[in-house]
């Protein structure tokens, strides 16, 4: 249970972490009244904030993977279950309060991007060769 737990925080950590590299790869864009623009306009927006922070956020998974000392097969692949599953439950949350889910889970980035979170640990158990 402690160990759950132990990844649920880490899990928390690395969304905030890719929340702060999406508002890093946005800043070159300099959006003006993105807040204002209709959910058609701001798709197009947000797949490719999604698209250019995917890779940052796998390093970041990966990064944590190997800081947390994975040691095993099934560690690699528990923390990218809990982690994937909290940035799933984050983003439905931030949707539905911003009253855009649609627009979130309708762009291709953001499966870019969730891709790379769950792969960030098991690229990292694939290197180490771990059992």
């Amino acid at each position: 249970m402690k160990t759950i737990i132990k990844e649920i925080l880490f899990g928390i950590l690395i969304f905030i972490i890719i929340m702060i590299l999406e508002f890093l790869v946005t800043l070159p864009f300099g959006e003006a009244g993105v807040e204002n623009m209709s959910h058609e306009q701001l798709r197009p927006h947000l797949n490719r904030e999604f698209l250019l922070t995917a890779l940052p956020a796998g390093i970041v998974t990966f990064l944590f993977a190997w800081l947390l000392k994975t040691d095993t097969r099934a560690s690699a692949v528990r923390r990218s279950c809990v982690w994937i599953v909290i940035a799933l439950v984050l983003y439905l949350l931030m949707g539905i309060g911003n009253s855009n889910l649609d627009v979130l889970f309708t762009n291709f980035g953001m499966y870019v991007l969730l891709i790379c979170i769950f792969l960030g640990p098991l690229v990292f158990a694939a290197i180490k060769r771990l059992k």
